[in-house]
């Protein structure tokens, strides 16, 4: 058998912004291929079908989006670490060189309803988020950074919503300029809670 002739990131990466771009119903196997440059076997081959492929896109984009916006929440000062939450989450819908908007909101929008397996992956990917948010406020309430009476799943709540509704907006041209207005002031909403 002979060893494939291609980069499996670079590939992997390629699908990862193909499925972005378009969303799942959108991209298929032929779009897959003009964007890899594979033919549909070889993708089969090394990847598996398009549901297995789309997978394959989450993780990745969980690798160098979720798992990055996660990383500015482990800072002590909870003021820092939202601001820059929300300032990486604004690069990320704002960044000219990826498609635009969000891989997991427009997956959970598309696929929820229709695809048990797929829409479950969504929520999963989604409540990682937000159990991350909690876990944060959590730790700083515990530090004495966040007031005692603040409730931490409450405010992951209020965080996922705005996020959410930034990625909606990261998907339209008219939508940019508020979602880099809102990543400036948002992380001051919450001021009032910290200690």
């Amino acid at each position: 058998m002979r060893a494939a002739s291609f980069d499996r990131a670079e590939v992997i990466g390629k699908i990862t912004d193909t499925f972005w771009e378009n969303g799942f119903e959108a991209t298929s196997i032929q779009v897959l291929e003009a964007a890899t440059g594979l033919k549909r076997q070889s993708l089969y081959n090394a990847f598996g079908n398009k549901d297995a492929m789309f997978e394959l896109a989450l993780d990745h984009y969980d690798s160098i989006v979720s798992q990055r916006l996660l990383a500015t929440l482990e800072q002590d000062d909870p003021g820092i670490a939202l601001r820059d939450f929300f300032t990486a989450q604004a690069a990320i819908l704002l960044d000219a060189d990826k498609p635009s908007g969000c891989l997991v909101a427009g997956g959970q929008q598309e696929l929820a309803n229709r695809d048990a397996v797929l829409g479950r992956r969504m929520g999963g990917l989604i409540d990682q988020q937000h159990d991350g948010l909690v876990a944060a406020f959590e730790r700083w309430q515990a530090a004495g950074r966040l007031a005692k009476e603040a409730d931490p799943s409450t405010l992951a709540a209020i965080v996922m919503t705005q996020v959410r509704g930034q990625a909606v907006l990261g998907r339209s041209g008219r939508g940019v300029e508020l979602v880099r207005r809102a990543s400036h002031e948002v992380p001051k909403l919450f001021e009032r809670y910290f200690a």
